[in-house]
Protein backbone atom coordinates (compact mmCIF):
# COMPACT_ATOMS: atom_id res chain seq x y z
CA UNK A 1 0.00 0.00 0.00
CA UNK A 2 1.64 3.60 -1.25
CA UNK A 3 2.37 5.46 1.66
CA UNK A 4 0.26 9.14 1.79
CA UNK A 5 2.38 11.88 1.37
CA UNK A 6 3.28 14.13 4.21
CA UNK A 7 1.81 17.27 3.13
CA UNK A 8 -1.44 15.43 2.11
CA UNK A 9 -1.50 14.25 6.17
CA UNK A 10 -0.91 17.89 7.08
CA UNK A 11 -3.92 19.09 5.22
CA UNK A 12 -6.54 16.59 6.34
CA UNK A 13 -5.25 17.43 9.93
CA UNK A 14 -5.89 20.69 9.39
CA UNK A 15 -9.15 20.17 8.16
CA UNK A 16 -10.20 17.93 11.46
CA UNK A 17 -8.74 20.20 13.39
CA UNK A 18 -11.27 22.90 11.93
CA UNK A 19 -13.92 20.56 12.21
CA UNK A 20 -13.89 19.76 15.63
CA UNK A 21 -13.70 23.61 16.53
CA UNK A 22 -16.57 24.17 14.38
CA UNK A 23 -18.45 21.85 16.26
CA UNK A 24 -17.02 23.25 19.45
CA UNK A 25 -18.55 26.87 18.51
CA UNK A 26 -22.21 25.67 17.41
CA UNK A 27 -22.44 24.24 20.46
CA UNK A 28 -21.41 27.65 22.27
CA UNK A 29 -22.61 30.90 21.67
CA UNK A 30 -19.99 33.42 20.90
CA UNK A 31 -21.24 35.80 23.52
CA UNK A 32 -21.10 33.22 26.05
CA UNK A 33 -17.20 33.00 25.53
CA UNK A 34 -16.66 36.28 25.27
CA UNK A 35 -18.58 36.98 28.70
CA UNK A 36 -16.27 34.51 29.97
CA UNK A 37 -12.78 36.00 28.60
CA UNK A 38 -14.57 39.28 30.01
CA UNK A 39 -13.72 38.20 33.21
CA UNK A 40 -10.43 37.33 33.56
CA UNK A 41 -8.95 36.63 37.43
CA UNK A 42 -5.63 37.90 36.78
CA UNK A 43 -3.92 37.01 40.24
CA UNK A 44 -4.96 33.68 39.29
CA UNK A 45 -4.37 34.26 35.58
CA UNK A 46 -0.76 34.61 37.04
CA UNK A 47 -0.53 31.18 39.28
CA UNK A 48 -1.99 28.97 36.81
CA UNK A 49 1.41 29.99 34.49
CA UNK A 50 3.37 29.67 37.69
CA UNK A 51 2.08 25.89 37.81
CA UNK A 52 2.32 25.50 34.14
CA UNK A 53 6.44 25.93 34.44
CA UNK A 54 6.74 23.76 37.82
CA UNK A 55 5.28 21.46 35.50
CA UNK A 56 7.64 21.53 32.97
CA UNK A 57 10.60 21.82 35.35
CA UNK A 58 9.22 18.53 37.27
CA UNK A 59 9.59 16.92 33.89
CA UNK A 60 12.74 18.13 33.23
CA UNK A 61 14.07 17.29 36.35
CA UNK A 62 12.72 13.69 35.77
CA UNK A 63 14.97 13.88 32.77
CA UNK A 64 18.30 14.49 34.32
CA UNK A 65 18.09 12.50 36.93
CA UNK A 66 17.55 9.31 34.46
CA UNK A 67 20.38 10.98 32.26
CA UNK A 68 22.35 10.96 35.43
CA UNK A 69 22.30 7.25 35.21
CA UNK A 70 24.83 7.00 32.91
CA UNK A 71 26.08 10.79 32.51
CA UNK A 72 26.32 14.40 34.22
CA UNK A 73 27.36 15.69 31.28
CA UNK A 74 24.07 17.93 30.96
CA UNK A 75 23.37 20.57 33.39
CA UNK A 76 20.22 21.36 34.10
CA UNK A 77 20.05 24.21 31.97
CA UNK A 78 20.90 22.43 29.34
CA UNK A 79 18.08 19.70 29.80
CA UNK A 80 16.15 22.95 30.12
CA UNK A 81 16.99 24.46 26.73
CA UNK A 82 16.61 21.32 24.82
CA UNK A 83 13.09 19.98 26.61
CA UNK A 84 12.21 23.62 25.08
CA UNK A 85 12.96 22.96 21.94
CA UNK A 86 11.13 19.91 22.33
CA UNK A 87 7.87 21.37 23.13
CA UNK A 88 8.45 23.76 19.97
CA UNK A 89 8.41 20.75 17.43
CA UNK A 90 5.57 18.60 19.63
CA UNK A 91 3.46 22.14 20.00
CA UNK A 92 3.76 24.65 17.25
CA UNK A 93 5.97 23.36 13.89
CA UNK A 94 3.46 21.59 11.77
CA UNK A 95 5.82 18.48 12.06
CA UNK A 96 5.88 14.58 11.73
CA UNK A 97 9.34 14.97 13.30
CA UNK A 98 8.08 14.72 17.14
CA UNK A 99 9.48 16.22 20.35
CA UNK A 100 10.58 13.18 22.21
CA UNK A 101 12.84 12.54 18.87
CA UNK A 102 13.79 15.61 19.00
CA UNK A 103 15.30 15.34 22.65
CA UNK A 104 16.84 12.84 22.09
CA UNK A 105 18.83 13.62 18.98
CA UNK A 106 19.96 16.66 20.53
CA UNK A 107 21.00 14.87 24.10
CA UNK A 108 22.84 12.26 22.46
CA UNK A 109 25.01 14.61 20.06
CA UNK A 110 26.38 16.30 23.50
CA UNK A 111 26.59 12.88 25.41
CA UNK A 112 28.07 11.44 22.63
CA UNK A 113 25.66 8.36 23.15
CA UNK A 114 22.28 8.48 21.00
CA UNK A 115 21.20 4.78 22.33
CA UNK A 116 21.05 5.90 25.56
CA UNK A 117 19.59 9.00 25.23
CA UNK A 118 16.75 7.36 23.19
CA UNK A 119 16.18 5.41 26.72
CA UNK A 120 16.43 8.22 28.81
CA UNK A 121 13.95 9.82 26.75
CA UNK A 122 11.37 6.63 26.51
CA UNK A 123 11.68 5.93 30.20
CA UNK A 124 11.11 9.63 30.92
CA UNK A 125 7.92 9.67 28.91
CA UNK A 126 6.82 5.82 29.02
CA UNK A 127 6.61 6.18 33.09
CA UNK A 128 4.24 8.64 32.50
CA UNK A 129 1.81 6.58 30.33
CA UNK A 130 2.11 3.51 32.23
CA UNK A 131 1.09 5.83 35.42
CA UNK A 132 -1.47 7.37 33.46
CA UNK A 133 -2.81 3.82 32.63
CA UNK A 134 -3.04 3.50 36.59
CA UNK A 135 -4.52 6.44 37.28
CA UNK A 136 -7.40 6.42 34.56
CA UNK A 137 -8.73 3.62 36.15
CA UNK A 138 -8.76 4.69 39.56
CA UNK A 139 -9.69 8.64 39.82
CA UNK A 140 -12.80 7.75 39.08
CA UNK A 141 -12.83 6.68 42.65
CA UNK A 142 -13.22 10.43 43.53
CA UNK A 143 -16.88 10.64 41.78
CA UNK A 144 -17.38 6.72 42.28
CA UNK A 145 -20.68 7.29 40.77
CA UNK A 146 -18.85 8.78 37.26
CA UNK A 147 -18.22 4.91 37.06
CA UNK A 148 -21.55 4.45 35.53
CA UNK A 149 -20.79 6.15 32.66
CA UNK A 150 -19.44 4.48 29.56
CA UNK A 151 -17.40 7.47 29.22
CA UNK A 152 -15.39 6.71 31.84
CA UNK A 153 -15.59 3.35 32.41
CA UNK A 154 -14.58 2.55 28.42
CA UNK A 155 -11.08 4.53 29.14
CA UNK A 156 -11.01 3.50 32.87
CA UNK A 157 -10.93 -0.59 31.66
CA UNK A 158 -8.94 0.29 28.27
CA UNK A 159 -6.28 1.99 31.08
CA UNK A 160 -6.16 -1.40 33.29
CA UNK A 161 -5.95 -3.49 30.24
CA UNK A 162 -3.19 -1.05 28.90
CA UNK A 163 -1.21 -1.53 31.96
CA UNK A 164 -1.85 -5.27 32.21
CA UNK A 165 -0.53 -5.07 28.43
CA UNK A 166 2.53 -3.85 29.48
CA UNK A 167 2.78 -6.09 32.60
CA UNK A 168 2.87 -8.69 30.50
CA UNK A 169 4.86 -7.34 27.94
CA UNK A 170 7.73 -6.66 30.32
CA UNK A 171 7.69 -9.97 32.50
CA UNK A 172 6.35 -12.92 30.21
CA UNK A 173 9.40 -14.99 29.19
CA UNK A 174 7.56 -14.90 25.55
CA UNK A 175 5.04 -12.53 25.27
CA UNK A 176 4.41 -13.29 21.78
CA UNK A 177 3.46 -16.97 21.58
CA UNK A 178 -0.15 -17.19 22.37
CA UNK A 179 -1.02 -14.59 20.28
CA UNK A 180 0.77 -15.50 17.34
CA UNK A 181 -0.42 -19.16 17.47
CA UNK A 182 -3.75 -17.40 17.54
CA UNK A 183 -3.60 -15.09 14.83
CA UNK A 184 -1.38 -18.03 12.59
CA UNK A 185 -4.60 -19.94 13.45
CA UNK A 186 -6.92 -17.10 12.27
CA UNK A 187 -5.14 -16.09 8.76
CA UNK A 188 -4.37 -19.85 7.74
CA UNK A 189 -7.99 -19.97 7.81
CA UNK A 190 -8.89 -17.09 6.06
CA UNK A 191 -6.41 -17.85 3.47
CA UNK A 192 -7.78 -21.21 3.11
CA UNK A 193 -11.25 -19.53 2.78
CA UNK A 194 -10.24 -16.67 0.37
CA UNK A 195 -8.69 -19.68 -1.94
CA UNK A 196 -12.45 -20.71 -2.68
CA UNK A 197 -14.06 -18.71 -6.10
CA UNK A 198 -16.99 -17.94 -3.69
CA UNK A 199 -14.82 -15.81 -1.05
CA UNK A 200 -11.91 -14.54 -3.48
CA UNK A 201 -12.78 -10.87 -2.53
CA UNK A 202 -11.92 -12.05 1.19
CA UNK A 203 -7.67 -12.30 -0.15
CA UNK A 204 -7.08 -8.50 -0.29
CA UNK A 205 -8.85 -7.82 3.55
CA UNK A 206 -7.03 -10.68 4.97
CA UNK A 207 -3.67 -9.91 3.40
CA UNK A 208 -3.81 -6.08 4.86
CA UNK A 209 -5.02 -7.62 8.16
CA UNK A 210 -2.26 -9.90 8.15
CA UNK A 211 0.23 -6.49 7.43
CA UNK A 212 -1.23 -4.91 10.31
CA UNK A 213 -1.09 -7.86 12.71
CA UNK A 214 2.94 -8.08 12.24
CA UNK A 215 3.40 -4.56 12.08
CA UNK A 216 1.91 -4.19 15.75
CA UNK A 217 3.71 -7.34 16.78
CA UNK A 218 7.31 -5.75 15.37
CA UNK A 219 6.58 -2.40 17.31
CA UNK A 220 5.65 -4.42 20.57
CA UNK A 221 9.14 -6.09 20.53
CA UNK A 222 10.91 -2.62 20.27
CA UNK A 223 8.79 -1.90 23.01
CA UNK A 224 9.25 -4.83 25.18
CA UNK A 225 13.21 -4.45 24.08
CA UNK A 226 13.49 -1.09 25.11
CA UNK A 227 11.62 -1.91 28.76
CA UNK A 228 14.43 -4.88 29.08
CA UNK A 229 17.26 -2.13 28.08
CA UNK A 230 15.59 0.73 30.49
CA UNK A 231 14.89 -1.71 33.33
CA UNK A 232 18.95 -2.84 33.14
CA UNK A 233 19.83 0.89 33.38
CA UNK A 234 17.36 1.17 36.14
CA UNK A 235 18.94 -1.33 38.65
CA UNK A 236 22.20 0.51 38.67
CA UNK A 237 20.50 2.81 41.08
CA UNK A 238 17.84 1.98 43.63
CA UNK A 239 17.02 5.18 44.91
CA UNK A 240 16.36 6.18 41.40
CA UNK A 241 12.95 3.74 41.02
CA UNK A 242 11.55 5.78 43.66
CA UNK A 243 12.62 9.70 43.13
CA UNK A 244 10.92 8.45 39.27
CA UNK A 245 8.02 7.66 40.96
CA UNK A 246 7.86 10.76 43.33
CA UNK A 247 8.30 12.92 40.38
CA UNK A 248 5.94 11.13 38.61
CA UNK A 249 3.16 11.04 41.32
CA UNK A 250 3.91 14.93 41.52
CA UNK A 251 3.20 15.83 37.92
CA UNK A 252 0.27 14.03 37.90
CA UNK A 253 -1.25 16.16 40.91
CA UNK A 254 0.19 19.42 39.51
CA UNK A 255 -2.04 18.67 36.30
CA UNK A 256 -5.11 18.69 38.49
CA UNK A 257 -4.11 21.85 40.01
CA UNK A 258 -3.11 23.60 36.46
CA UNK A 259 -6.74 22.83 34.98
CA UNK A 260 -7.98 24.00 38.87
CA UNK A 261 -5.96 27.10 38.69
CA UNK A 262 -7.02 27.50 34.76
CA UNK A 263 -10.64 27.55 35.84
CA UNK A 264 -10.29 29.96 38.32
CA UNK A 265 -8.35 32.47 36.05
CA UNK A 266 -12.03 32.69 34.42
CA UNK A 267 -13.60 32.94 38.03
CA UNK A 268 -15.56 29.77 37.53
CA UNK A 269 -15.61 27.65 40.82
CA UNK A 270 -15.33 23.40 39.83
CA UNK A 271 -15.26 21.09 42.56
CA UNK A 272 -11.32 19.78 43.02
CA UNK A 273 -12.46 16.36 42.97
CA UNK A 274 -14.62 16.05 39.74
CA UNK A 275 -11.43 17.61 38.13
CA UNK A 276 -9.55 14.72 40.08
CA UNK A 277 -12.03 12.30 38.78
CA UNK A 278 -12.20 13.29 35.09
CA UNK A 279 -9.14 14.75 34.21
CA UNK A 280 -7.32 11.46 33.67
CA UNK A 281 -9.77 9.97 30.97
CA UNK A 282 -9.03 13.50 29.38
CA UNK A 283 -5.33 12.25 29.13
CA UNK A 284 -5.82 9.20 28.12
CA UNK A 285 -8.47 10.09 25.24
CA UNK A 286 -6.94 13.38 23.91
CA UNK A 287 -3.42 10.77 23.81
CA UNK A 288 -5.37 9.90 20.39
CA UNK A 289 -3.39 11.66 17.37
CA UNK A 290 -6.30 12.62 15.82
CA UNK A 291 -5.05 16.31 14.45
CA UNK A 292 -1.41 17.99 14.47
CA UNK A 293 0.00 20.74 16.42
CA UNK A 294 -0.59 18.79 19.96
CA UNK A 295 -4.04 17.79 18.77
CA UNK A 296 -5.36 21.53 17.73
CA UNK A 297 -8.84 21.44 18.07
CA UNK A 298 -9.25 17.86 19.44
CA UNK A 299 -7.83 18.61 22.60
CA UNK A 300 -9.99 21.18 22.94
CA UNK A 301 -12.74 19.06 22.17
CA UNK A 302 -12.26 16.24 24.74
CA UNK A 303 -12.12 18.87 27.38
CA UNK A 304 -15.19 20.06 26.55
CA UNK A 305 -17.12 17.04 26.32
CA UNK A 306 -16.10 15.53 29.77
CA UNK A 307 -16.47 18.60 31.85
CA UNK A 308 -20.08 18.73 30.40
CA UNK A 309 -20.53 15.59 32.49
CA UNK A 310 -19.74 17.27 35.78
CA UNK A 311 -21.95 20.34 35.17
CA UNK A 312 -19.23 22.58 33.63
CA UNK A 313 -20.62 25.16 30.96
CA UNK A 314 -19.59 24.65 27.45
CA UNK A 315 -18.12 28.00 27.24
CA UNK A 316 -16.32 27.70 30.28
CA UNK A 317 -14.76 24.64 29.63
CA UNK A 318 -13.61 26.28 25.90
CA UNK A 319 -11.86 29.15 27.74
CA UNK A 320 -10.47 27.20 29.98
CA UNK A 321 -8.81 24.39 26.99
CA UNK A 322 -8.12 27.76 25.03
CA UNK A 323 -5.81 29.27 27.73
CA UNK A 324 -3.93 25.52 28.45
CA UNK A 325 -3.02 25.80 24.80
CA UNK A 326 -1.89 29.18 25.04
CA UNK A 327 0.53 28.23 27.84
CA UNK A 328 1.47 25.25 25.43
CA UNK A 329 2.34 27.48 22.86
CA UNK A 330 4.17 30.10 24.94
CA UNK A 331 6.66 27.16 26.18
CA UNK A 332 6.82 26.19 22.28
CA UNK A 333 7.48 30.13 21.54
CA UNK A 334 10.61 29.77 24.10
CA UNK A 335 11.68 26.92 22.81
CA UNK A 336 11.43 28.69 19.36
CA UNK A 337 13.83 31.25 20.85
CA UNK A 338 16.13 28.45 22.11
CA UNK A 339 16.37 26.77 18.91
CA UNK A 340 17.17 30.00 17.05
CA UNK A 341 20.24 30.54 19.60
CA UNK A 342 21.66 27.32 20.03
CA UNK A 343 24.98 26.50 19.27
CA UNK A 344 24.88 25.97 15.96
CA UNK A 345 27.27 22.95 15.57
CA UNK A 346 24.43 20.66 17.50
CA UNK A 347 21.13 22.73 15.93
CA UNK A 348 19.19 20.37 14.21
CA UNK A 349 17.89 21.48 10.64
CA UNK A 350 14.12 22.17 9.47
CA UNK A 351 14.97 21.20 6.05
CA UNK A 352 12.89 18.54 4.97
CA UNK A 353 15.58 15.57 4.54
CA UNK A 354 18.11 17.10 6.66
CA UNK A 355 16.84 15.05 10.03
CA UNK A 356 19.45 12.53 10.51
CA UNK A 357 18.19 8.93 10.77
Amino acid sequence: MKKMPKALQVIIKLVISCAFFFVLLSFVRGNELISVFSRVNWPFFGISFAVTLIMFNVSCTKWKIILDLKTTQLSYWEIVKIYLIGSFFSNILPSTVGGDVVRSYYAGRLIDNQSFSAVSVFVERFSGIVFLFILVFLAPLFRVELYANPYLYVPAAAGLSCAAMTLWLWKAKNPFRIPNTIAEGIFSALHRLSGKPSCAWLAKPAASLEKLYRSIIERLKKLRAELQIATGAVKQDKRFLARLILLTVFFYILTWVNVYTTFKAFGVEVNFWAICAVVPAIMFVAHVPVTFLGNLGYFESVFVFYFLLVGVGGAESLAMGLLLRLKMLCLGGLGFISYLIYRQKHRLALIKGEFPV
